[in-house]
């Protein structure tokens, strides 16, 4: 199916601890559809790594760990490369844990067998129950939300959020900064992630960025691009310490030979941004650093992340991909 234009609408809300209490929905009549807390550091060391994991996105209280796209790996410099997990554990079969969810009422908190992941009003902690990491993450952004409403070609609603938080931790015993995100999807009861249209129908790339000023001051957003010619452009920018929400975002890629992304152009909010990318992470995650902008040149450091989904996601590869997971999901409803 082709899709020529798309409704949907894009605002701004201000961070509170009901936003992460696990019954904060952004209309009745919606549930959440899966959570991610992904982190790109850089450590002292000079070694950069991604950490993502997933709550609920393919299973209802189960979050994995491995999988093409999840876990903790050491990046490497290469745009063909696959950098390999970082711990043993993760470089082998996926697996899913279920999780615990505890209100404290000044926190909450996410335990499984691996790790636990606790918010509160300072911020986002996520630790390994081995202490092999642990980060945290203070949000410096507003929450952006776009909402994809029914329509025609659309027949389930999608609402998404997204927020930025700057990071500082350890990696193995690595000091490290960069930043974290935290994304939530709310769709119709009895629906995860993949079953909803941004990741079936609409999304051809999606990017994330914070940029560190010589001044201690940070910018950064994150955004969507259509898939082939739609135009679909929703996203944020944090700039001056100030969030604006936007629906005409427009990002050019410049490929390589093989079809690899390794420069990108990005109009938004009236601002211009340039970024190279040298590094993947298996066969959809880019990442690289910002080059220029037009709000100056005195950025000392940047961690930028790119989902190029090119062919690989369509209503078809999802649900096969999912196909396993029929029976459990089935037995939830």
């Amino acid at each position: 199916m082709s899709l020529d234009q798309i409704d949907f609408e894009v605002y701004l809300e201000t961070p509170s601890m009901d936003h992460y209490r696990v019954d904060w929905v952004p209309r009745p009549g919606v549930q959440l559809s899966g959570m991610w807390v992904p982190a790109v550091v850089t450590g002292a060391s000079g070694q950069d790594y991604l950490g993502v994991r997933g709550w609920s996105d393919f299973i209802v209280g189960m979050t994995h760990t491995v999988s093409p796209f999840c876990g903790f790996r050491a990046l490497q410099p290469s745009l063909n490369g696959d950098p390999p997990h970082l711990f043993v554990e993760y470089s082998k079969h996926d697996w899913f844990e279920p999780y615990q969810y505890v209100d404290r009422g000044d926190g909450v908190a996410l335990t499984y067998d691996s790790g636990r992941l606790h918010r509160d009003e300072a911020g986002c902690h996520w630790y390994d129950a081995d202490g092999r990491w642990e980060l945290h993450g203070e949000t410096i952004s507003k929450i952006f939300v776009v909402h994809v409403p029914e329509q025609e070609g659309i027949d389930r609603e999608v609402y998404y959020r997204h927020e930025l938080l700057r990071a500082h931790g350890t990696v193995d015993g690595d000091t490290v900064g960069g930043y974290l995100h935290q994304d939530f999807a709310y769709g119709p009861p009895g629906t995860t992630y993949t079953d909803l249209p941004i990741a079936r129908l609409l999304e051809g790339m999606w990017v994330s960025w914070i940029h560190e000023h010589t001044d201690g001051s940070v910018g950064g957003g994150c955004f969507w691009q259509g898939r082939d010619e739609l135009e679909f452009g929703p996203g944020y920018l944090l700039r001056d310490g100030e969030t604006t929400a936007h629906r005409d975002v427009h990002a050019d890629l410049s490929l390589n030979q093989d079809g690899k992304p390794y420069a990108m152009q990005v109009e938004i909010g009236g601002e211009i941004f340039r970024f190279d990318l040298d590094t993947t992470a298996g066969p959809l995650h880019y990442f690289g650093r910002l080059a220029s902008a037009t709000t100056g040149d005195d950025v000392a450091r940047s961690w930028c992340w790119i989902e190029y989904a090119q062919g690989l996601l369509s209503p078809e590869i999802l649900d096969a991909a999912g196909e396993r997971f029929a029976l459990v999901r089935a037995a939830q409803r």
